[in-house]
C-alpha cells in the first residue's frame, strides 16, 4: 500500500486532463481486489453452511471469483478525472482606423493649422 495518505479535506482544482498518479491507481486496484476476495471468503463459508443445491452455487462462485477479481482490478478506468475547462482569454479591443482630426463645432471658418505646428528646423 502507498504510504502517502496525508490527504487534507481541501478541494484540489485540476488544471490538466492527466490521469491520477500511479500510486492512486494502485491503491484503488488493491481495494477492488480485496473486496472481491472478501466476497470469495463469504462464498466458501456459505458453501460449508448451506444445504446441497445452494452449496454448489457458492462453490462455483468461489472458484470463478479470482478470475473476475483480477480482470476487474486490472481494468483500465477511463475518464476518472474530468478534463479541465479550456481557458478562454477575454476579448481585447481591436485597433481601428487611424484617428481623425477633431474639429471644434463652434468654428465655422476654416483655420490655417500651419501656424500651430512648429517649423521644421532640420534641413
Amino acid at each position: 500500500m502507498s504510504k502517502r495518505h496525508e490527504r487534507s479535506d481541501a478541494t484540489v482544482v485540476s488544471v490538466t486532463s492527466a490521469q491520477p498518479g500511479r500510486s492512486e491507481d494502485l491503491d484503488s486496484r488493491i481495494v477492488r481486489y480485496a473486496w472481491m476476495m472478501s466476497i470469495r471468503i463469504v462464498c466458501f463459508v456459505l458453501a460449508v453452511v448451506t444445504p446441497s443445491p445452494w452449496r454448489w452455487l457458492f462453490v462455483v462462485a468461489a472458484i470463478a471469483l479470482p478470475y473476475f477479481a483480477v480482470v476487474l482490478a486490472n481494468a483500465h478506468r477511463s475518464a476518472t478525472t474530468p478534463a479541465a475547462e479550456p481557458y478562454v482569454a477575454p476579448a481585447r479591443p481591436a485597433i481601428g482606423d487611424r484617428p481623425t482630426v477633431v474639429v471644434p463645432a463652434d468654428s465655422d471658418t476654416p483655420r490655417d493649422t500651419s501656424q500651430d505646428r512648429p517649423a521644421d528646423t532640420e534641413k
